[in-house]
């Protein structure tokens, strides 16, 4: 039961990280390791997944790019005997960053269990659709992840964003700097939020074996309540990225009355991995 509420409260951390000239090259590949500490650990940093976190150019001829994050607890036997974890979010976005298309969010488990979902925001005048997916009926996934998508807007006239899209977004900011702040609109899955973004300070961060002249960011989520006041949706998530021009996310956290949950960067494994999947 304590690793199974752990694994509970990842899915906010990852959806985060899940969420360069300036922007990021067309094909990107980084591993990362994820952490609890907390109540149900005694205190001590405990390991629950590994995540994938890949970038790709869908065709040549694209007007998008696309990337995903994969979350598998394959390598925690703690994790795995309890509740394991696998998870996918994938975006697809405009080559300048300026908004998404489509936002993917697949839960891999037994049939009955399997939440998947694919999140239009592309759709003028309405601000997402949200359908689940059966396996007969994948609807655009196909042409999404073969290039051939056909937006039902054009560039610029939607700036709604992901989670995944908005840190891809910013990671392309050529001026990214202390004191910069953005606002974006983004869909949670299930409504739109006002996510404000502030780059607090520029600092030194030691991951992956390797010391890095880093940025940290902080991300907070807005919601409107009855009234049409904000209100803030969840607590601060902060994001160090490399000062450098790629921006590599290097570390991410999130704190919860539960504990805190953090991703960091890691050395590729040694041999080729993919995060593993269970299949439906």
């Amino acid at each position: 039961m304590m690793m199974r509420k752990i694994a509970i409260w990842l899915l906010p951390a990852a959806a985060w990280l899940l969420w360069s000239a300036a922007l990021a090259a067309p094909s990107e590949e980084l591993h990362y390791v994820a952490s609890y500490r907390g109540v149900f650990s005694a205190g001590a940093e405990v390991r629950i997944a590994d995540l994938v976190f890949r970038t790709r150019s869908p065709a040549e001829d694209a007007p998008y790019l696309e990337t995903e994050l994969a979350v598998s607890s394959q390598a925690y036997s703690a994790v795995e005997s309890f509740y394991p974890i696998r998870y996918r979010f994938r975006s697809w976005y405009w080559r300048d960053r300026s908004g998404v298309l489509a936002s993917e969010y697949h839960e891999f488990g037994d049939p009955a269990d399997t939440d998947h979902k694919l999140i239009y925001l592309d759709r003028p005048g309405r601000p997402f659709i949200s359908r689940r997916l059966r396996r007969d009926r994948l609807l655009d996934i196909p042409a999404l992840e073969a290039g051939t998508y056909r937006p039902a807007a054009a560039r610029g006239q939607r700036r709604a964003f992901d989670r995944l899209g908005l840190l891809q977004h910013i990671r392309s900011r050529e001026r990214l700097r202390p004191g910069r702040v953005y606002d974006a609109v983004v869909s949670n899955g299930s409504r739109m939020l006002h996510y404000r973004v502030k780059v607090e300070k520029r600092t030194t961060l030691t991951v992956a074996g390797k010391t890095w002249s880093a940025l940290k960011l902080r991300f907070d989520g807005f919601q409107s309540d009855e009234r049409g006041r904000e209100e803030h949706s969840h607590r601060p998530v902060y994001l160090w990225v490399s000062a450098d021009r790629r921006h590599i996310p290097l570390r991410a956290e999130a704190r919860h009355a539960l504990g805190r949950f953090r991703i960091e960067l890691s050395a590729p494994p040694r041999a080729a991995t993919r995060v593993a999947v269970r299949e439906e």
